[in-house]
């Protein structure tokens, strides 16, 4: 799970006052947003530097007290309510979607879903690139130093130089293994579905810790 990061927020949430939050609502459907190991390794100072309360809001932020799978997600673009939504305490964010790409924008940066952790109505985990700042806590100028968010990196372009004798070799040749673009396709579909060791050790850590205080 480490390797797919969602560790680091796992971790957070267990030892805050934020899980009975989490598990009050699962019952009647949650949606969390799991930011990756990076994000939250770069995040740190500025978590570090909240108070306990707002460390409470900030976790509770990632979360929506409905179950919205990705379908629903892409046809409902709008303003989202969270765990932390109280009275004046907006702590809302927008989801855009374009395409098969969703992004969560607060007023202060953006995040992108970049993969599903589990799927198990009435419970869903997605994986976003960024920590999501509320601009409760946050103003613009503090996104500028946050970690870079993760994204699929670009596939290298051939130089166009010597470009006759090379091309008409490379069309002649035969093709003794598969393509980048087929390496890439594989790589892509096992960070969108995972595997199913992913999802065993997410249930344990995060699933498992909500789902285990509602038989307490």
């Amino acid at each position: 799970m480490s390797k797919q990061g969602c560790k680091a927020f796992a971790d957070l949430l267990r030892g805050s006052k934020a899980l009975p939050a989490f598990k009050e609502n699962v019952d009647g459907g949650l949606t969390v947003f799991c930011p990756t190991d990076s994000a939250i390794s770069g995040f740190a100072p500025k978590y570090k530097n909240l108070t306990e309360a707002q460390k409470v809001s900030l976790l509770l932020y990632h979360a929506t007290p409905v179950y919205e799978s990705l379908q629903m997600l892409k046809s409902s673009n709008g303003i989202m309510n969270t765990l932390a939504t109280e009275g004046a305490n907006k702590y809302d964010f927008t989801v855009k979607s374009e395409g098969e790409d969703v992004s969560l924008k607060t007023k202060v940066n953006t995040a992108s879903i970049v993969g599903t952790l589990i799927d198990q109505d009435p419970f869903v985990a997605y994986k976003i690139n960024r920590v999501l700042m509320p601009r409760e806590l946050f103003k613009a100028s503090d996104a500028l130093d946050q970690a870079p968010a993760e994204s699929p990196k670009p596939a290298k372009k051939k130089k166009n130089a010597k470009k006759g004798s090379e091309d008409s070799d490379a069309a002649d040749a035969p093709a003794d293994g598969p393509s980048d673009d087929s390496e890439d396709q594989k790589a892509a579909d096992q960070d969108s579905n995972g595997v199913s060791g992913l999802h065993v050790r997410l249930v344990m850590v995060l699933f498992g810790l909500i789902m285990g205080f509602l038989v307490l």
